[in-house]
């Protein structure tokens, strides 16, 4: 999150090497945790319980990986705080956008919708696996919704405004 901003991303910079790793790095924790979500649903016996703690493992690694890593590593979080003066940060100009283009930013906005409904499902599931004392399953999926809520809420001043720029 304290990457200072860079308005384009060209080889002058030299937190270059940084800011493409840390982005890298969310864009493959998503994708591995999209993965084993759909590879232990198909294995694993439909039980509400258990797929929601998935389901909620995998919106915290979208959230942090794919969502956020790109937005703090591009120093628009510094921005958004305050920390730095107004620039122009178009998210067509960083990184992911001029990898994969809207690749990326769709499944943020999605993420959007996906949250609204996955958030308050898992929270109830998170409460019936306390219920039916599965603790670990229980905390997985709290600790899940719970870092899904601080990422999305807490620590992207301005995230939509800047991602529809």
């Amino acid at each position: 999150m304290g990457f200072p901003p860079y308005p384009a991303y060209t080889s002058t910079d030299s937190l270059q090497p940084r800011r493409v790793a840390l982005v890298l790095f969310g864009l493959a924790a998503a994708v591995a945790a999209f993965v084993e979500f759909v590879a232990l649903a198909r294995r694993s016996r439909w039980d509400f319980v258990a797929l929601a703690a998935l389901a909620a493992v995998f919106i915290a690694c979208a959230v942090v990986g794919w969502r956020s890593y790109p937005y703090w590593a591009t120093g628009v979080y510094q921005v958004g705080i305050g920390a730095f003066p107004p620039r122009d940060q178009d998210p067509k100009n960083l990184i992911p956008m001029i990898w994969i283009g809207d690749l990326w930013r769709l499944p943020v906005l999605l993420l959007y919708l996906v949250c609204y409904v996955a958030v308050p499902l898992a929270s109830v599931a998170a409460v019936v696996a306390f219920g039916r004392r599965r603790f670990a399953v229980g905390i997985i999926t709290a600790v899940s919704v719970g870092i899904t809520l601080v990422f999305m809420l807490g620590f992207s001043p301005d995230y939509v405004t800047w991602l529809m720029d």
